[in-house]
């Protein structure tokens, strides 16, 4: 009877912790920082940098400054919003949005994001200082962002 009341126990502890990291990531999170390999953004310091090999494929100034133009539009109002009951929306812009579900798992520190068409993005992710840092494989390379909670 002991052994079952501390299975029940742990049993209960387990699921408790793993509701407990879903709420800790549930609200919208704007992006501050990406790293992609290929670029650095910090929307917060309002500062870009690329790689080496970056800096040798645009080798032209104008378009360069397109590049950067495009990241800084695509990052700077990104909003990540982690709903309590499963739904998964990222705000781009005010008009350009993407919808999906999304599940954790804590025990290995994953959430997996199923957007409309079947796409399956799976995210490593951790809790720092009140930050969400997130890594994930974009077309064949590992990309790493810092997110805030939004304050309201």
């Amino acid at each position: 009877m002991k052994g079952i009341l501390t299975l029940l126990f742990l049993i209960n502890l387990t699921i408790s912790c793993a509701q407990n990291e879903q709420v800790n990531i549930v609200g919208e999170w704007k992006i501050i920082s990406v790293n992609s390999g290929d670029f650095y953004l910090n929307t917060k310091k309002d500062s870009i940098s690329f790689s080496k090999h970056f800096k040798e494929v645009f080798t032209d100034s104008l378009e360069l400054d397109n590049v950067i133009k495009v990241t800084k539009m695509t990052y700077n109002n990104n909003i990540m919003e982690f709903n309590d009951n499963g739904i998964f929306t990222q705000k781009i812009d005010s008009e350009l949005r993407i919808n999906g579900t999304y599940e954790v798992d804590p025990s290995i520190g994953k959430i997996n994001v199923l957007l409309k068409e079947n796409v399956n993005w799976e995210m490593d992710y951790v809790l720092v200082d009140e930050q969400l840092h997130l890594t994930t494989t974009l077309y064949g390379k590992k990309s790493e962002f810092v997110l805030e909670k939004v304050k309201k």
